[in-house]
């Protein structure tokens, strides 16, 4: 009877034979095949994406940007992370309140002409998906970025989406241009959406280098705890200072900061230049302005679109002209040379960026009309609507002005604001006025309060009023023939945004200057009419060099 053979340990077993306890690939296979995963997945939310952005062009349902990104992140929710950090040069965010664009604009031509290849979100908006578009419409069906070699890019931020987009861009500089209060129903007051910022910055590593307004003290205090390097700008040219004009117009402006954010002391200010931005201690603690390390030491206004700035580092001194109008535009010239010497770009490119650049979409945008020119200026909160007053009437020169007043969900519902802009700075200094908008007849009861006589506002209304159109029905039972023009009330046809542009035009001389002042959805149907037009290209179809 043959023996019973016994089992063999697995210690003494040949390897052959021995069961398979774990299967799992060593680690640098188990990476491999990790990241060929990732770019398949990438690869397909990329072509997913731009397919979605064709299709919504070809169907003319917009300008297929931020579907673009929609679709690829549904796709792959890691895409931007996936694509941004493929960038040779990292990323450099811009946000704020006010100022974000024109700051990413300037940085962009600074960067260019010192040999950087630069991508900005221009096409998609500032939010994660149009992020995400302005990443994927330069990638390739692999999953890659195209030309991502000597590239950087320069990502304009939304103030409540800097929290996750941190999270997804290695941000290698991060500039804050300021802190207003702007929409509230959606931000909350400044000092909700100061406190998010500062959790933000919290998670940022040290080699994220922070550029900050050290004349906003809620943008300067954001530095106080972060251990990475930070560089300051500001303003030192005290000609400039409120505070000792003679006219009480020009010191009427609204403070949004006021207390301290260490102890909730009063701030008092030696200097301010515009609402609480200035050279400011506070009352209680030893918290003061910090000391900027770029600044601009004198400010001379040449002419409306034409400054010269004397701008001063620790160890030298440059003249920087900047074609843009506005003391809020130097501010965001500082910004954007801190942030370009945070780089290590030279003063040539620097000043030669500034000085090349032009307008942005609706920050001072010029378009030619009927032998008319077109200036579009964003005004979205009581402070950018000041600062806008005061760019276009500090010069006491009459102008023709449409002002645009929508309260959309991009705007705010809540347009209690603009009880809070110094409208009686503009009294008198109209030759025509016109006012549309969603809420075109709260701004003409606003301007009437502030000293604007009704025989000189045309007010034009987004649909007929309700008794214009009960007007109407029973005007219409019992008019004369179609034919007879007298028989339509006039009321009727002078309504929406395209009359008002009409009628604004119509009384704008030809060879002169029309200023059209919206809030955001306004300035969106604006460009668009004028995109109808054939005045001017659609705002998506410029290109990155």
């Amino acid at each position: 009877m043959p023996k019973e053979r016994l089992p063999v340990s697995q210690e003494n077993s040949p390897i052959e034979d021995r069961p398979v306890v774990n299967s799992t690939p060593p680690a640098p296979r188990r990476r491999k095949r990790k990241k060929r995963q990732s770019s398949l997945r990438a690869g397909l939310a990329v072509v997913a994406g731009r397919t979605a952005g064709a299709l919504s062009r070809r169907l003319h349902v917009g300008g297929g940007t931020s579907i673009v990104g929609i679709v690829a992140q549904r796709v792959d929710p890691d895409i931007v992370e996936h694509l941004a950090t493929q960038l040779e040069f990292g990323s450099v965010l811009v946000t704020g309140t006010n100022g974000k664009t024109t700051t990413s604009s300037f940085i962009s031509a600074i960067l260019r002409d010192g040999g950087l290849r630069v991508w900005r979100n221009r096409e998609g908006s500032n939010l994660m998906r149009g992020i995400a578009s302005s990443l994927v419409i330069r990638a390739q069906p692999s999953g890659r970025l195209r030309r991502s070699g000597h590239a950087i890019s320069i990502m304009e931020i939304d103030e409540a989406a800097l929290p996750h987009l941190i999270k997804a861009l290695s941000a290698r500089i991060l500039v804050f241009t300021n802190l207003f209060r702007d929409q509230l129903d959606r931000y909350g007051e400044v000092d909700s959406v100061a406190a998010i910022w500062r959790k933000a910055i919290s998670e940022l590593p040290e080699t994220t280098t922070l550029i900050l307004n050290a004349d906003d003290p809620g943008i300067a205090f954001l530095g106080e705890s972060f251990p990475g390097k930070i560089l300051y700008y500001g303003i030192d040219d005290l000609s400039l200072n409120q505070l000792t004009q003679a006219d009480i117009q020009l010191r009427y402006q609204i403070q949004d900061t006021r207390t301290c954010p260490r102890c909730g002391g009063e701030f008092i200010y030696d200097a301010r230049f515009y609402s609480h931005m200035g050279h400011y201690h506070c009352s209680n603690c030893d918290l003061q302005r910090p000391q900027p390390d770029i600044r601009a030491l004198h400010v001379i206004q040449e002419s409306f679109d034409r400054q010269h700035i004397q701008v001063a580092t620790p160890t030298q001194e440059h003249e920087v002209v900047l074609p843009l109008p506005g003391l809020y535009n130097i501010y965001n010239a500082l910004g954007a040379i801190a942030a370009s010497l945070a780089l290590d770009m030279d003063w040539e490119p620097i000043t030669s960026g500034i000085e090349q650049s032009k307008p942005v979409f609706g920050r001072g945008e010029r378009i030619q009309a009927e032998g008319r020119t077109i200036r579009l200026l964003l005004a979205k909160n009581p402070t950018s609507f000041n600062e806008v007053l005061r760019t276009l009437f500090s010069q006491e020169v009459p102008r023709h002005i449409l002002f645009v007043l929508n309260d959309n969900t991009a705007d705010g519902r809540d347009i209690s604001w603009i009880w809070d802009v110094d409208f009686a700075r503009a009294v008198n200094l109209t030759q025509t006025l016109v006012v549309a908008g969603t809420r075109a007849l709260d701004l003409a009861l606003c301007l009437k309060y502030a000293g604007f006589a009704e025989n000189a506002m045309t007010i034009v209304p987004p649909l007929a009023l309700r008794a214009a159109r009960t007007e109407t029905v029973h005007a219409s039972r019992s008019k004369p023939k179609p034919h007879a023009p007298e028989a339509q009330p006039s009321i009727t046809r002078n309504y929406g945004l395209k009359k008002a542009l009409d009628s604004a035009l119509e009384q704008t001389p030809p060879g002169e200057t029309l200023f059209i002042v919206p809030t955001y959805t306004g300035l969106l149907e604006v460009h668009r009419e004028l995109e109808q037009r054939g005045l001017t290209p659609h705002y998506w179809e410029g290109r990155d060099a």
